[in-house]
């Protein structure tokens, strides 16, 4: 594998993680009370660390589509998260 290759499938990965978030986070609004999800529920849902997750989730927060706290500990999708996600 050249490193060309590597790096798009180090993006392609982060991004299909930025749609499972984003898909989760989702999914959340369909309660009649959407509440904050916790980063552990999203980690056990996509089968990754928390470790792992916390950065996508600062790039995602940083991007807009998601607001989290300062300890990364619970998330919402946004609206622009959602026309991220094409709803």
């Amino acid at each position: 594998m050249t490193p060309l290759s590597a790096s798009k499938e180090v993006a392609m990965s982060m991004y299909q993680c930025k749609l499972q978030v984003l898909a989760i986070l989702s999914e959340n609004l369909r309660n009649p009370r959407p509440q904050l999800v916790p980063t552990a529920t999203i980690a056990g849902e996509m089968g990754i660390p928390l470790p792992e997750l916390c950065q996508v989730l600062k790039t995602m927060d940083c991007m807009g589509i998601i607001q989290t706290d300062s300890d990364l500990q619970y998330s919402l999708i946004t609206q622009k998260g959602l026309e991220y996600l094409g709803v």
